[in-house]
Parts: C-alpha cells; structure tokens; sequence
C-alpha cells in the first residue's frame, strides 16, 4: 500500500468517525433538565421556544400550498422568471426574485391604515381611535387583536383584524411586516424553497432561503422586494436591534450577527450559553425523525454558516449590495417609520 493509499484510507476513516459523533450528538437529548429549568425560570426562553412551537412547522400545510399555487399566477411567474439569463445551478434564485417583485407589486398591499367600509374614504384620511379584541368570527382567522379607525367623511368606524391565519390573508390580500412575511413564508414553501421565518426582538420579521446555488441562507424581505442584503436594517434603516432568531422546519438558531451590523441593542434577556444551548435542543428535536444522512448533512451546513458568522468566513462581505440609493425604509408611512426608527435617521 502507497503512502496516497494509506492516507486516501485514514481520511475516509476519520470522516466516517466524525460523520458518526455529528449523528450521535443529534440523536442524544443533552440534558433535559437544563431545559426545562430554562423554560421555567426565563421569559425569553420561553417565548422562542413558544415561537419555535408556532413558526417551525406552521408552513408544512399541504393543502395551504396548493391553495397558493390555485391563487398565484403561475404563467406570469414563470415566464418572467424564465426571461432572464441565467442557468439550472440559479435557477431557484432568479424564481424567489421574481416572488418577491409579483408578491409585492402584484399581488399583496401594504395597509398604513384601511380604508372605510361604508363610503370608501382613502385610509390615509381616517383616523385611529384604539384596539379592540377580536370578535368569534374574526378569532377563527387567529386574529388577536383590531384597530379600529374613525371616517372624518361618514363618522362610521371600520376594523383592521390583525390576522395570522395564512389563508385569511390569501384573502384579505394586505397587512404590515407581520402579514407580509406570514404569506411570503408560505408562498416560498409552496414553490418547494426551503426556507425559514426570521424573527427580530425589535418589531420586525422577514425570510431566508437557502440557495443550493450560493450555499448559504439568503436573506429575503417581501416588504421591502429586497434580495440578499442582510445590512439593510441596521445600516439602511439605522434600526436598533438586538436579537434576531431564524426558526425552520429543521433549526432553530441565532442570526444576530448576519443582520446586527451597527446600533446594536444590549443583550441581557438570557445569558448567551443558555440561549445556545435553547436553540440547540430545539434544533435537534426538530431533527429527531430524520435519516443519519439527512442529519449529517444538514450538521454540515449548520457548521459552514457559523463558519461565516462567527469564523474566517465574513458573511457581511459575500451579501449583495443595494443597487439603489434607498435610505430609510420603504415600507410603510412616513410617521410609522419615524415612530419605529427605521427612517434612516439617527
């Protein structure tokens, strides 16, 4: 046997040892007790794990994805996704691009507020007046709480439900951050993107996807139509922030320092090993049912994208830049975004 012989054959043991203790470690509760003590003692804790149990697997709905795909324009999708250059290797890429272009300039809106039900007065002229509880039918939509707004025309009050029920909002067809990102998750899911719901402390949410092109997870904001420019809050936005949190149907982990780029927020909620150690279980209970292989390799992925985080990778040097001059954000009145801090003011 060569020398290239002897090492072709230790590598490939080396690689089957590790391949086997990235397995066991998934397949291995690590200290139950910890987490439930966790969940018992902090706040924090328990609301990522609450949001865990609500967004991880809240998209996998078969016949929410068909109805997406009944409602969608499929032909105008794919013709336009089709029209640009591109190859196979980009090809799921250039279709969340044009997902992202059809959902915001086609097929969702944006509502600062409604406008009134009865005489149809612009809701740019009607006036808050408060919050009310959802009524039972709106309840069925998971709708937890209405704003109600006054006409200045007719004096009548009209509802804004603030529904969470995916389905309502194929309906209804607009909301805020929360409603766009809501659908946009299950519009990537019915495409077959893999994808995962991005949620911020600071009042905020978006998507990712991971592009089998780039490797990476890829940061997509329906709100903003904005592709792969994770710095937009911080920096464009000059938003503070502290904790940003992906949830997938196979992770859950912390993503503060892809999007946390400047004007960050004091982190005091949980200490951060206990903050790893909570995503980490969480990650490897959503994984508990999967085959070795499909461990390893989502194991390996995990491993590349901490690599980028918080090692010799720098993601923030890989993400595509803006290509418009857009400060501040786009979404949204100008009072509400003043109100957010998210004008690009400081």
């Amino acid at each position: 046997m060569d020398d290239k012989e002897m090492f072709s054959q230790l590598a490939s043991r080396f690689m089957a040892l590790y391949r086997d203790k990235i397995i066991h470690k998934f397949k291995n509760e690590s200290d139950p007790h910890r987490f439930q003590r966790l969940l018992q003692t902090n706040e924090f804790a328990r609301t990522l794990y609450g949001l865990s149990q609500s967004l991880c697997n809240r998209y996998e709905v078969d016949h929410w994805q068909a109805q997406v795909l009944d409602t969608a324009d499929l032909e105008i999708i794919y013709a336009n996704v089709d029209a640009v250059e591109g190859s196979e290797g980009d090809y799921v890429d250039r279709l969340v691009k044009e997902l992202l272009r059809y959902f915001k300039n086609d097929f969702f809106k944006w509502c600062n507020s409604p406008d009134c039900e009865h005489c149809g007065c612009s809701g740019e002229q009607m006036t808050a007046i408060g919050n009310e509880g959802a009524n039972s039918d709106e309840r069925r939509f998971d709708c937890g709480v209405v704003e109600v707004y006054r006409c200045p025309n007719c004096s009548k009050t009209t509802r804004f439900p603030r529904y969470n029920d995916p389905m309502k909002l194929l309906e209804t067809r607009k909301g805020r951050c929360g409603e766009w990102c809501n659908l946009f998750m299950l519009f990537l899911k019915s495409f077959g993107i893999e994808s995962r719901y991005v949620w911020n402390r600071e009042d905020h949410v978006w998507c990712e996807f991971y592009s089998s092109n780039l490797k990476r997870w890829v940061h997509v904001d329906s709100c903003e139509q904005s592709f792969d420019e994770p710095h937009i809050y911080s920096v464009n936005w000059n938003k503070k922030m502290s904790y940003a949190i992906a949830f997938g149907c196979t992770i859950a982990t912390d993503v503060s320092r892809k999007y946390i780029l400047q004007n960050e927020l004091s982190r005091t909620e949980i200490a951060e090993e206990d903050l790893k150690f909570l995503l980490d279980t969480i990650t490897r209970r959503l994984r508990l049912n999967l085959s070795d292989e499909e461990i390893y390799k989502l194991a390996c992925r995990d491993e590349q994208e901490m690599l980028m985080l918080y090692g010799s990778v720098d993601g923030a040097s890989i993400v595509t830049k803006s290509t418009s001059a857009m400060k501040g954000r786009e979404s949204g009145s100008t009072a509400w975004k003043k109100g957010r801090g998210e004008n690009g003011k400081s």
